[in-house]
């Protein structure tokens, strides 16, 4: 899927906090469950349900630039292993811009109570 991924459809993805949020997160960490999502939005003082969070993954994925994986009743999340050059070096650039908050998201999951091992 993340073969036909354009230009055009990352940016529309990621012109969206959440989604720019949830990308830049799996650009960090391997992969992540729709709850730490939510905890961590909730840190962020961006308060979502998790059925909106749902909606941003679903979009996420439906465009290409993420997997999911069902463990049970929960659904992880992690980037495509299949996305082109230019998505990588984009994400990349990104993260690098935005080191310094991303790593401050990347501290808060480490001190997210209940945190799952894998799953929730």
């Amino acid at each position: 899927m993340a073969a036909r991924l354009t230009p055009l459809q990352v940016f529309k993805c990621l012109a969206e906090d959440t989604r720019l949020t949830v990308v830049q997160l799996l650009a960090q960490m391997e992969e992540l469950c729709v709850c730490e999502f939510i905890w961590l939005l909730e840190q962020r003082a961006m308060p979502i349900s998790q059925p909106k969070v749902s909606r941003h993954l679903a979009q996420l994925r439906d465009a290409g630039l993420l997997t999911s994986q069902r463990r049970g009743q929960w659904v992880h999340y992690r980037l495509a292993p299949d996305l082109p050059a230019w998505c990588h070096q984009i994400l990349a650039t990104l993260c690098q811009a935005n080191a310094r908050e991303v790593s401050r998201w990347v501290a808060w999951l480490e001190t997210m109570p209940n945190r799952p091992v894998r799953c929730c």
